[in-house]
């Protein structure tokens, strides 16, 4: 194994997650001032999860939720949105650096890392959908929108769930094996 380039590449994916955690904050700062500044050519959108597990909306007296009320709901997500992704890419980039410097991931410390970041992606995924219907439904005064579902970042969360548990196994063998020596 080419531990040279090893470095190089876990060093260039810090930098990279480290300027999109910043890129990404910066930007919908100046957007949500543009907003709130009543620029109205800037607006925010919520695609919704790319896998929908459920769906429901109810229309009273037939009047449907109008553009605005669904720019509004994203504007009053986007926020949190954007901290939690800031937050993984920022936390990923962290990880990143620390096997650039040589760090071997077979330990208690970076096996807690990893298992944390996973666990933020999987409840992030799994509330911002719940979390967007209650403000889209609090917005709209004539009936709700309900979504739940997944995007790829809860499968994402579930691969570095089971490779911190991975690194867990490795760790307790390791131990195991210095015991028995």
């Amino acid at each position: 194994m080419n531990i040279k380039r090893f470095r190089r590449v876990c060093n260039v994916s810090s930098i990279i997650l480290k300027i999109l955690a910043v890129l990404a904050i910066v930007i919908t700062s100046l957007s949500m001032y543009q907003v709130l500044s009543g620029n109205l050519n800037v607006w925010f959108n919520y695609e919704g999860p790319s896998f929908s597990m459920f769906s429901s909306g109810h229309t009273m007296g037939g009047i449907l939720i109008t553009d605005a009320e669904y720019r509004l709901a994203a504007t009053i997500i986007s926020p949190f949105i954007v901290l939690v992704s800031s937050y993984v890419f920022w936390k990923g980039s962290q990880l990143f650096k620390r096997l650039a410097d040589g760090e071997t991931p077979f330990n208690f410390e970076f096996a807690k890392s990893l298992k944390h970041l996973s666990l933020v992606l999987i409840l992030s995924d799994i509330i911002t959908p719940i979390l967007y219907s209650i403000i889209l439904s609090t917005i709209y005064d004539n009936g709700h929108e309900v979504i739940v579902g997944l995007t790829s970042s809860f499968v994402i969360g579930i691969i570095l769930y089971a490779i911190s548990e991975i690194f867990y196994y490795g760790i307790e063998l390791q131990q195991l094996a210095d015991e028995t020596v």
